[in-house]
Formats: structure tokens, sequence, C-alpha cells
């Protein structure tokens, strides 16, 4: 227990000197004040659109322009990651497209994608998909390619079956690079997603929110919406993708967090 809270402290540390800096700036510059409002300011702020619900109503649907389109993007990666690893064939098939894809800025794809869907939500789905996919992917195949030959030849051994070797060798041994793509994927999609939202604005969410508060000049608006943004990351860390690692690849002994 005194080393989780000296490690919430620790990483509170960062956050409070900015703060500080940010109220003291603040203080100091009339011409600073109007373009970021003292923490004085927007705290209470961010408070009063917590519990109005204004705040939670917004991630809601962030989260549901996200969500499907995540899962599906991670699912496609695994198993496109997995098939691309293991068979030369698939690996020759797909790498070059692949490698096409990943050079493609994800807000790039917009225009094309706002052709297909329209101003909608498929919009947003098929361009956080892309966004994730292609981090995802690359993680999964290093992950697979990067399996201890003993094991490939254990489970030739013991006359497994391809779809065995994957369930019980594959996928298991290259857990670990499968949640580190994980986590470069869903940043990447998070970050893919309120760009949209700002430019789809009939999808809503926190980028449309963002969007139309700094053309009235409600600053504090702005960086209430910036503070949910943030954290949405830190709790996907410390609440999704740590608690994976400590049920399975810390569990299992494959690493370990201090």
């Amino acid at each position: 227990m005194a080393d989780k809270t000296k490690n919430i402290l620790l990483g509170a540390l960062p956050f409070i000197a900015v703060i500080i800096i940010w109220q003291l700036l603040a203080t100091g510059s009339n011409f600073f004040t109007m373009l970021f409002p003292p923490p004085s300011e927007v705290f209470p702020k961010f408070w009063e659109l917590l519990i109005n619900g204004v705040l939670p109503r917004l991630f809601i649907i962030s989260l549901l322009n996200i969500f499907p389109a995540f899962v599906f993007a991670s699912l496609i990666a695994v198993i496109l990651g997995t098939l691309i690893g293991i068979n030369e064939t698939v690996r020759k098939m797909f790498s070059p497209i692949i490698s096409a894809v990943y050079l493609i800025p994800s807000l790039a794809w917009l225009p094309l994608l706002i052709l297909i869907f329209g101003f909608t939500r498929e919009t947003i789905w098929a361009m956080v998909a892309i966004s994730s996919f292609t981090k995802i992917i690359y993680s999964v195949i290093g992950g697979v390619r990067s399996i201890d030959q003993v094991w490939w030849l254990t489970a030739k051994n013991f006359k497994l079956s391809t779809f065995k070797t994957v369930m019980m060798v594959v996928l298991p041994g290259s857990l670990p690079n499968i949640l580190s793509g994980l986590r470069t994927g869903f940043g990447s999609a998070w970050r893919s997603l309120v760009g949209a939202e700002m430019l789809v604005v009939t999808a809503g969410g926190l980028g449309k929110y963002i969007w139309l508060s700094q053309w009235v000049f409600k600053f504090d608006q702005v960086i209430a919406g910036i503070i949910i943004i943030a954290l949405v990351g830190i709790a996907a860390e410390f609440l999704i993708f740590e608690k994976i690692e400590k049920l399975t690849t810390v569990k299992w002994g494959m690493r370990q967090i201090n």
C-alpha cells in the first residue's frame, strides 16, 4: 500500500508542477490569461461541467465513436498479424499494403471517408479502425516472430495442430507485444477520434465540444475538454492495460511491474 501511494505521489508531481507554473504565468500576464484561463477558473468550470452531466455525456458519445471500431481493428490486427508472423506466403502478400497504409496519416483518410460514408458515425469508425489497426499489427507480427524456437519445437514434438499451437504457444508467447500494440493503437485511435470529431461535428463528442468552444472563445471549456481527454488516457493505462498485464504476463512471470 505504501509503495502504491508513493507511486501515485511521484506520478502526480509533474502535474502539480505544471499547474503551479500555469497559475504563475496566468497571474503575471493578462494576455496569457486571455488565451489560457488560470487553474483557479478552469477547475471550477471543469467541476461544474462534470456535475451537470455535460462532460460525462460527451465522454459516452466519444466512447461510442471509438469502442466498436477499436475492438474490430484489434481483432483483425491480431488475427492477420499472427498469420503474417507464422506464414511466409501471407507475409509476402500483405506486408506491402500494410507498409503503405501505415505511412499515411490517419486524418488524410478523412476526406475520402466522408465521400464514402458522409458526415456520419461510420466515417469516424472507419478512421479509428485504420488508425489503430496499423499500430497494433506491427507489434503482433514482431511478437509472433520473436517467439523462442524451442517453443515451436516443443509444440511440434507434442504434435499440436496449427490451431492449438497458435492458441497455446503463439498468442501467450507474443502477449507482451500484443498488449504494447494495443496501448499504442488505443492512443492513436483516441487522438484520431478527437481530430475527426472536430471535423465531422454531426458525430458529436469531445472533439466537437472543444472545436465549437474555441470559436466562441470559451477557453475554460476547451481546457476542460482536454483534461477529460487526458484522464481517459490515464484511466486506460492504469485501469485496463496494466490490470490485464498483472493478470497475464506478470502473473506468468513474463515481465515485471514495480
